[in-house]
């Protein structure tokens, strides 16, 4: 317990209240003639309790004042130098939208794969291919989190990262929602119009769409991905879209902003085997009849 003066406050109290028990013993035994010196030595220790409590409670708060005061100084300096530091510099325009070398997620550990990857503004959307379970949507997320870790000045996962400032937009893990009436394809449409919404506002935006319309038919979903891949690159969006739609990467040769990237399995003694290294180009492999036959179900 805190002390004042080699006492604590408890056992200061108790000394203070047994003074004025005394002197309002003196008082009763006293006659008129002195009790005014022992009124007046009465509220002499009333005001000098009253001091010591006082006291106590600044000598208890001051160190903690102090030291908010000292921290709120400083960080006003801060920023102040922060501020001048800003305005000083000399900003040019990026040629890419990001750029890293042993890219990782940081969520992964020491199990992380890490990759190279550059976003230019030339081609600033990525079509990612693979078969199931190669990685393709763990790099959107790497990508995403790295991003976000950056912009508020965090350790990133990655031996150099650059990137410009956007704003992110994800479509990913998308799902119905009974109580509004809601499929997970109508939901995930609404996402994507949240992207094109901020780019109709000039905003600089970065999407990563996993899996484009995916709650629909083939048809449906290669002739809507390509209409929306094309709108959003003539309004200048960037971004990465995961996809099993091998036909839609053939935009690469209509558009000039589109650049094709996959992963890919390989085999060992018929064991199925990922490396989770991206790889230029469109992916040629699949394992879809693999992972069926390979959780029991038997295919004739």
């Amino acid at each position: 317990m805190t002390e004042i003066g080699g006492q604590t406050l408890v056992s200061a109290y108790n000394n203070y209240v047994n003074k004025l028990r005394t002197y309002k013993d003196l008082i009763e035994e006293q006659n008129k003639s002195i009790k005014s010196l022992v009124y007046f030595r009465f509220f002499t220790f009333v005001i000098d309790f009253s001091v010591t409590v006082y006291t106590f409670i600044i000598k208890s708060y001051l160190v903690s004042i102090s030291v908010f005061i000292v921290s709120l100084v400083i960080f006003i300096y801060l920023i102040i130098e922060k501020s001048k530091a800003i305005n000083k510099r000399n900003y040019s325009i990026c040629d890419f939208i990001v750029k890293a070398n042993g890219l990782g997620h940081p969520l992964l550990g020491y199990k992380k794969i890490c990759n190279n990857i550059t976003i230019s503004n030339e081609k600033n959307i990525l079509l990612i291919t693979g078969s199931n379970m190669s990685g393709k949507s763990t790099f959107l997320r790497t990508i995403g989190i790295n991003l976000v870790l950056s912009y508020i000045g965090a350790t990133v996962c990655a031996e150099k990262f650059e990137c410009s400032l956007m704003k992110i937009i994800t479509c990913m893990r998308i799902s119905d929602d009974l109580e509004n009436n809601i499929s997970s394809f109508y939901a995930e449409i609404l996402r994507i119009k949240m992207i094109v919404e901020e780019k109709r506002k000039n905003k600089k935006v970065f999407f990563l769409l996993d899996e484009l319309f995916k709650g629909t038919n083939s048809i449906d979903r290669h002739d809507g991905a390509k209409a929306l891949i094309k709108q959003l690159g003539e309004q200048g969006a960037s971004g990465l879209i995961s996809t099993h739609d091998l036909e839609l990467c053939d935009l690469q040769y209509e558009y000039f902003k589109i650049k094709n990237y996959n992963f890919q399995e390989y085999y060992v003694n018929n064991e199925i085997k990922f490396d989770y290294k991206i790889r230029d180009g469109v992916s040629t492999t699949k394992n879809a009849l693999y992972l069926i036959k390979l959780s029991g179900i038997d295919l004739e």
